[in-house]
């Protein structure tokens, strides 16, 4: 296996530096009211029961109440202010392609980078769970600059041991160590058949607010016009040349990217998950808005 090397590391720490001095100005625009998360946590923790007044949605009534005292009383619930912000970073060898100056693995950082650091704030806790064909790396929730160093140096400077994906075990492992509700945000290039991870990922729906984040290489569309183009598969180490002068070939391509990406948008509604496309290159910052935004179309909020 190819591990990552120093010089990668190097170059990501120092692009991830200047996207933290750029962006904390960039990103105070993104907060909102006065709790300092952008990502404010979605779920919700009982507080009482009272009586059902006119406005009340019905579907809060508590009926073992009702039945008992012959009346209607509804639950109500308040929102979990202290957040738990989970990464769930794929770091497979696939990770390892891209073009044009950037790596999915380095977009990726970026990504988590600037998303910890709208997630930062006096309340809000960082979790870490890298993976491969494997469990990489865990890092428990924690809070402070202590735990923001640590994660990005995690992300960083890891060097996986496995170079398959395995994003259903990736999926349950994480959902076995979160011990709260919390917003989960799982990185990946999303290569593997959404039928291989699709229960595992709405098990994580199911207890967590969920958020997918595909990195995809820039430069690879369209291929080249014609001629043989060689390729080899990261993960298996498999070499092999395409003649992408091939009109069906390369139709064929197409197919089978718009299907990959159209089974992941089905999966990510049925798990009620907000789903973001992220280009090698692209600005971290417009990335983390473009995410808000879709979180607010996912549960019903308002846009900023």
């Amino acid at each position: 296996m190819k591990p990552v090397g120093p010089s990668l590391a190097r170059r990501v720490t120092q692009r991830v530096r200047r996207i933290e001095f750029r962006a904390r100005g960039r990103i105070s625009d993104l907060l909102a009211g006065g709790h300092l998360s952008t990502f404010k946590g979605t779920g919700m923790r009982f507080r009482e029961v009272r009586a059902y007044v006119d406005g009340d949605d019905p579907r809060g009534i508590d009926w073992n109440v009702t039945a008992r005292l012959n009346e209607p009383f509804v639950k109500v619930f308040e929102e979990e202010r202290e957040l738990t912000a989970a990464f769930l970073l794929d770091l497979s060898e696939s990770t390892l392609a891209g073009s044009r100056g950037a790596l999915s693995r380095e977009t990726a950082a970026e990504f988590c980078a600037v998303t910890a650091l709208s997630c930062f704030g006096s309340q809000e806790s960082l979790a870490l769970l890298t993976f491969s064909d494997q469990v990489e790396t865990w890092l428990p929730p924690a809070r402070g600059p202590q735990a923001l160093s640590r994660l990005l140096r995690e992300i960083l400077e890891r060097e996986p041991e496995g170079r398959g994906t395995d994003i259903a075990m990736a999926c349950d492992q994480l959902a076995r160590r979160l011990r709260r509700r919390s917003v989960v945000f799982v990185v990946s290039d999303f290569r593997e058949d959404p039928a291989t991870y699709a229960q595992a990922l709405r098990r994580l729906g199911i207890g967590h607010d969920l958020n997918l984040v595909r990195i995809e290489p820039a430069g690879f569309d369209p291929l080249p016009g014609s001629g043989l183009v060689g390729f080899v598969d990261a993960e298996t180490g498999l070499e092999f040349e395409l003649d992408v002068s091939d009109k069906s070939l390369r139709e064929a391509l197409g197919r089978r990217e718009t299907e990959t990406v159209n089974n992941l948008e089905r999966e990510a509604r049925k798990s009620r998950a907000a789903l973001l496309r992220v280009r090698t290159g692209d600005d971290p910052v417009d990335a983390v808005r473009k995410l808000v935004r879709r979180r607010a179309l996912v549960h019903g909020g308002i846009l900023p």
